[in-house]
């Protein structure tokens, strides 16, 4: 799927969807020359693997969290009704859900586009 067409789609997500998360996934796949293999990278490897240079430390992850608590609380809660979500992590939540949050939207905005991963 080129670029353009990934672009539109992401787009109408958008409109869609309101969500803060939503718009920095965006934000964050345009700054690669191949849209599609970002969406891949990323759910194949994570934010763990670094390339979401936005949530590297752990100040970024918090504030990240502070930010969009309201909508990583909600996302939480529905993974925990859907059983995705069967414990809550031991070492920083807020790192964790930070992380958790970005590529579950990720995963969403890929569903809807039609990203095979």
């Amino acid at each position: 799927m080129k670029n353009t067409e990934i672009i539109k789609k992401m787009n109408e997500y958008l409109e869609e969807n309101e969500s803060d998360i939503a718009l920095k996934v965006v934000e964050e796949s345009n700054g690669y020359e191949d849209i599609e293999c970002f969406f891949n990278d990323l759910l194949h490897y994570g934010c763990v693997s670094w390339m979401i240079w936005s949530l590297i430390r752990y100040t970024d992850t918090h504030k990240f969290f502070d930010d969009n608590y309201y909508e990583i609380e909600e996302m939480r809660l529905e993974l925990q009704e859907e059983w995705c979500l069967e414990k809550l992590p031991d070492d920083d939540y807020k790192n964790y859900f930070a992380w958790l949050s970005f590529e579950e939207t990720a995963r969403k905005i890929a569903d809807y586009i039609g990203i095979e991963l």
